[in-house]
Order: C-alpha cells, then structure tokens, then sequence
C-alpha cells in the first residue's frame, strides 16, 4: 500500500503515505478494498478487477440490529406531538440466557384520519445467528454497495423476534401501560407474527463486521488484533466492520474506543 487516490471536486488526486488508515464503516470500507484488489477472489473475478491481495474474509460477516415495530391503538387522547423518554429497556426472550438479547424503545404517536392515534413500541434484536455480505454493484465508488443483510434469515432469529414482540404485546397489557396502550392493531392478534416480522423489518443502522477481526489463519478475518490489515505492512482498519460480532447496543462509542486504539496503534508502529 503506497497511498490512496481519491476524488474531490470532480478531480483525482493521489496522495501517498507510509501508513494508511481506511475508516469508511461496515459498508464502504469493504468497498473500497475490494475496488482497489484486496477481498474475495471469486468476487473480483467477477467484477473483472484482479486481485493484488486475496482475502476472502472481506465484505463477509455482515452483521447488524433487526427492528421491528409493533403498533397499538392510543388509550386516550394524546398530542401527536407528545415528548418520549429516552427510557429503553433491555431484555431477554429466554429466562434462561445469562443477558440480554433484545432491547425495547417507546416511539412517538401517531394520528391517522379515519383510523385514530396509535402508539408504536420498537423491539431490536440484538443478535443474530445468521450474516450478510457486501457486494459490488459496480467498479464506481461512488455507487452504493449490495447488501445482503441476512437479518431475520434464520429461524432461530425469528422465533426470538416474535418472542420479543410477544413481549411487548404482554407488557403493553400491564396496569402501569393499559393507561396509554390499547389493543394490538399492527401485527393483528390474527396473523403470522413472524411473516410480519420477516416483511415489515428495518435496520437499527449498527452496521458491522465486514472486516472483522481475528487470527491470520482464520480465512474469515481481515485484521488482526492491532487492526493492520493481514498481509500488509501499512493498511489499518478502524471503524465497526472489525467487528468479530456487533455489539448489544448502539455501536457509536465501541467506534470512538477503536478510532482511539488505532491511534495509539500508529503511535506505536511509528
């Protein structure tokens, strides 16, 4: 690695460097790797770009929340405008795990005509047994990746989804909630709670893992414990795609601690 070419007011530029870090999160950095030759031989290959430095476990390992939004009907009247708590609550969809594996969040009212106000709450799982991937749409940086998110790919992810929603429909029956929450409007009592789940699914936007860390004679890692790239003397990785498995929460601060480590990490090399 001898420096970066980048593109800024409709020119390139090339700039060179003796340590190079590539922060560009779980979607881009993987990305850009693989444009410049570092990732997945068959992925190249099929990009038609060659491959100057094959590491298969690039774009892999794709990892991220599930959210799911389960909808009431208001109890009483409410300003659509009403101020939420920043309260969340964490949970688990078996008593016997030793943590949690969901987190529940109150969202804001809605007022629709002819239907009247409804109350959402929002479950986010927090683990996921299956993984994605990035992929190349095209040899343009600038195009956004493929994502093959692999949320709720798995039936054990579904089965603790609908578990957590279950939840939340019995917590919204509480004394302390009846006040607010009504019944159940979306999903119907009636329906397949996980084909809601499976169709009607968001990203919490916790990217992570697609250069995930790890020893170098684990073909699904990309950087070792420092976080250099395996392979190569000067390329670092410092953002939530090193991942090894995304974090039981928002995964902002675990960013800062590893934008901090790959400091004292260059520090160091320097």
């Amino acid at each position: 690695m001898e420096g970066v070419r980048y593109e800024k007011d409709g020119r390139l530029h090339t700039d060179t460097a003796g340590q190079v870090v590539l922060a560009a999160g779980a979607y881009r950095t993987p990305q850009l790797l693989m444009l410049s030759g570092i990732g997945p031989a068959a992925e190249l290959e099929r990009m038609g770009i060659e491959v100057t430095h094959g590491l298969e476990g690039v774009g892999g390992n794709f990892q991220d929340h599930a959210v799911v939004h389960v909808t009431f009907e208001a109890a009483m009247d409410l300003e659509v405008a009403w101020t939420l708590s920043r309260l969340r609550l964490m949970a688990r969809t078996s008593p016997g795990m030793d943590h949690g594996d969901f987190s529940a969040s109150l969202r804001p009212p809605t007022r629709i005509e002819g239907v009247g106000t409804l109350l959402p709450l929002s479950v986010q799982l927090l683990e996921q047994e299956a993984s994605g991937r990035i992929r190349l749409p095209s040899l343009d940086a600038r195009d956004f990746p493929v994502v093959e998110t692999g949320l709720l790919e798995d039936p054990k992810d579904v089965e603790r989804m609908v578990a957590a929603m279950e939840f939340l429909r019995d917590l919204a029956r509480t004394a302390p909630m009846r006040e607010f929450y009504g019944a159940v409007r979306n999903p119907a009592p009636h329906e397949d709670w996980a084909t809601f789940a499976r169709s009607t699914y968001d990203s919490y936007h916790h990217a992570s893992g697609t250069c995930r860390m790890g020893p170098a004679d684990d073909p699904a890692s990309v950087v070792d414990q420092r976080l250099r790239v395996h392979g190569l003397d000067n390329l670092w990785v410092a953002d939530a795609s090193i991942m090894p498995e995304v974090t039981h929460a928002n995964t902002n601060a675990t960013v800062y601690v590893i934008g901090e480590r790959v400091a004292e990490f260059l520090s160091s090399a320097g």
